[in-house]
């Protein structure tokens, strides 16, 4: 989401909670999208185990955006037996991610829709509006689908009591593209606490497979989802598209600290080019005159310290078959980009769509040790405070 300009000594609207500790405090757990980079995601939570057990601190929302809503809604559906025995199962469901059991459909077909798109983005990049897509991810909406299912499904009454809000943020597709934010939660809120909101609401008595890969549809990748809701069925894409980090949501849903965990690899790609860290693409759905962006009191903030490419690289890049399996019918834009580009960020794009069981073992453990590694020495999370709006975006 873009923000409108802010000045740099202005304080962003932010939730006052004083004394956080000394209470129990409601936490909001937020996840990015970053394509098959959400296996980091894994790791970073089994690093943040140890912290979250304390019981003055509760999960009370998790909202996802993209992959990210897709992680979501595993965690919040399997949360009731456990954050450990939770965080067990995504990694269960990403160690068995192939790109067989992962897409349907002809892989050559794929590859010719991998080439149009490749023939496209290059005249014209960006998530364009599209109504054919390279993969078609039934399976793997099948798996979630049985993983939320045999936990009790994400009804308020079947998930962890201490839930009270379980979002995935998608992008209503149309002439103009606007912010639609899918909730099931014990109540809604009131109309105040949604006042300068960005996003729309629908409310779902549950969420399922079909809303997280509404969130994760990005056009021309993944096929685009329609969904009923009180207005009528709506036509959604990628949430990434609107806001990819869906703090505000989190809370204005009740969350006093806010995990994210982020695998968007942005600033990778700002400090590659130049650009400074606050730097939004021109295709990311602008915020509304009226509207303002809710931070929490503090932030705990995990997200990969390097390029993930190289973690593809190092599982797949000494055999050209492991390769091939690994990236399916995309190879040729990997070859494409390589030769354009170079190696580096060749690998870096291909780092989002690669299955691969080296290369998601790779990002589960970068996830696990590079939070551990800023944990080291905490006995308890330690989250940050940010007074400005811009110090608190740049965190994120």
């Amino acid at each position: 989401m873009r923000r409108r300009p802010q000045e740099e000594h202005k304080p962003s609207i932010s939730v006052h909670q004083p004394a956080l500790q000394q209470r129990d405090t409601n936490i909001g757990i937020v996840m990015s999208g970053g394509g098959a980079r959400a296996a980091y995601q894994v790791g970073a939570l089994k690093a943040l185990i140890p912290f979250l057990t304390d019981k003055t601190q509760k999960v009370s929302n998790i909202i996802g955006s993209s992959i990210g809503a897709v992680n979501g809604l595993v965690l919040a559906a399997c949360l009731k037996n456990g954050l450990s025995d939770a965080v067990q199962q995504m990694e269960v469901v990403w160690r068995e991610r192939s790109f067989r059991n992962t897409f349907s459909g002809s892989p050559s077909r794929a590859f010719l829709r991998a080439i149009r798109l490749v023939i496209h983005q290059y005249s014209s990049p960006g998530p364009k509006a599209s109504s054919t897509a390279i993969f078609d991810p039934s399976p793997l909406m099948e798996r979630i689908d049985g993983v939320i299912e045999s936990n009790g499904g994400l009804h308020p009454d079947n998930r962890a009591p201490s839930l009270d809000a379980v979002a995935v943020m998608t992008t209503i597709e149309g002439a103009e593209r606007k912010p639609l934010l899918f909730v099931s939660a014990h109540k809604r809120l009131d109309t105040s606490t949604l006042d300068g909101a960005s996003f729309d609401v629908c409310y779902v008595d549950s969420l399922s497979a079909k809303h997280g890969f509404a969130s994760a549809a990005l056009p021309s990748v993944l096929p685009p989802v329609e969904l009923d809701t009180e207005a009528g069925k709506v036509r959604l894409v990628d949430g990434g598209i609107s806001q990819n980090v869906p703090v505000d949501p989190a809370v204005r849903f009740g969350a006093e600290r806010v995990i994210v965990i982020d695998i968007s690899g942005r600033n990778w790609w700002l400090d590659r080019y130049g650009e400074a860290h606050d730097t939004r693409p021109k295709w990311e759905v602008p915020a509304a005159f009226k509207t303002f962006c809710l931070r929490p009191p503090e932030t705990f903030v995990a997200r990969n310290k390097g390029a993930m490419g190289a973690i593809l690289k190092h599982a797949v890049g000494s055999s050209t078959s492991r390769f091939i399996k690994a990236v399916g019918p995309l190879w040729p834009i990997f070859s494409i980009l390589r030769k354009k580009m170079g190696e580096e960020v060749a690998y870096e794009v291909i780092s989002y769509v690669a299955l691969d069981s080296e290369y998601v073992h790779g990002l589960i453990e970068a996830g696990y040790n590079e939070t551990v590694s800023t944990l080291r020495n905490m006995k308890q999370l330690q989250f940050t405070r940010s007074e400005t709006f811009q110090t608190w975006a740049e965190s994120l």
